[in-house]
């Protein structure tokens, strides 16, 4: 008489380590990210990058490139409102966030710009 078992086992195990890979994506879902390039003469250098994490509520800011322009991520909220954070402190260590949404209004699109005189902005994504 075969042994069905060995293969039931083989095949539960390999289900189940497959729903632990399509199940991890899952987790990240709520964090976008955008970024500037090309700030320079030089090339493909990152200017700057920003985005929407913990739930679609907390936007950050953060300048990379010491050129002097500032960096920004405005966004929009489910209700329609929106504004921008800047990197406060250039592009020295460090980012600025703000926690605009909530779980009830949370920002639904977001994009990110390099505050040069024409400024360059990457297109609205959503959040």
């Amino acid at each position: 008489m075969p042994n069905h078992r060995l293969p039931t086992l083989a095949g539960a195990a390999l289900l189940a380590a497959f729903g632990t890979v399509a199940v991890a994506p899952a987790a990240s879902a709520h964090d976008a990210y955008a970024d500037i390039v090309n700030c320079s003469y030089q090339g493909a250098i990152r200017c700057g990058y920003g985005g929407v994490t913990n739930g679609h509520t907390r936007v950050y800011a953060c300048d990379t490139f010491g050129d002097g322009y500032g960096f920004r991520t405005e966004w929009r909220t489910r209700s329609g409102g929106g504004s921008g954070v800047d990197d406060a402190n250039g592009s020295s260590s460090g980012c600025s966030a703000k926690v605009p949404g909530t779980s009830a209004n949370p920002v639904t699109i977001f994009r990110v710009c390099q505050k040069t005189p024409n400024w360059q902005c990457s297109n609205w994504q959503n959040a």
